[in-house]
């Protein structure tokens, strides 16, 4: 049994609300910094970001690590994104959506991944959500559609300035 099949089964024998749960998965994501595509480390994070019976804290540092750390194989990665999107689209703690919107900028060229960062940007209620997803725009570099997004913040009172200072930085103007 190697490291992270070890960390894993300890994982599974704590109790569910214990904090060594969260540092059981930080343990498991620090394998990810020397082999980004463990096979048995992408599914069990992706697993716990979107169990919505998990330690929240689990679940905060394993969409952490798909954040930092995200998939190069084309089937690691969808399964990432798959975990993120269901936070994003299931009615879940405002916490854990926060951290998963901040996430969402490596993977952001996925369609889908686009629609729930630009639907999280523009309307979501918790502000946080809201400025951890225009983060992760942000982060995910230019493109026609993160563009259109940021032009349609331009009225926005709270994230106005912010989407024209990107727009800026990526050498496409301010909002208009």
């Amino acid at each position: 049994m190697d490291r992270t099949e070890s960390l894993i089964d300890q994982f599974r024998a704590q109790p569910p609300e214990s904090d060594k749960r969260r540092e059981l998965v930080a343990g498991v994501s620090g394998i990810l910094a020397d082999r980004p595509d463990h096979p048995a480390a992408l599914p069990f994070l992706a697993s716990v970001t979107e169990d919505t019976e998990e330690y929240e804290l689990a679940r905060i540092e394993a969409a952490t690590a798909l954040r930092l750390w995200p998939p190069t194989d084309d089937a690691h990665r969808q399964r990432a994104a798959r975990a993120l999107l269901a936070v994003m689209r299931g009615p879940d703690e405002d916490l854990v959506r926060q951290y998963v919107a901040m996430a969402l900028g490596p993977y952001a060229d996925d369609p889908e991944i686009h629609d729930a960062m630009a639907a999280a940007v523009l309307f979501d209620e918790d502000q946080l959500v809201r400025d951890n997803a225009l983060a992760a725009l942000s982060h995910a570099g230019p493109s026609d559609g993160r563009a259109e997004v940021l032009h349609r913040l331009a009225d926005d009172r709270t994230l106005a300035r912010e989407a024209a200072r990107i727009l800026t930085a990526w050498g496409l103007g301010p909002a208009v």
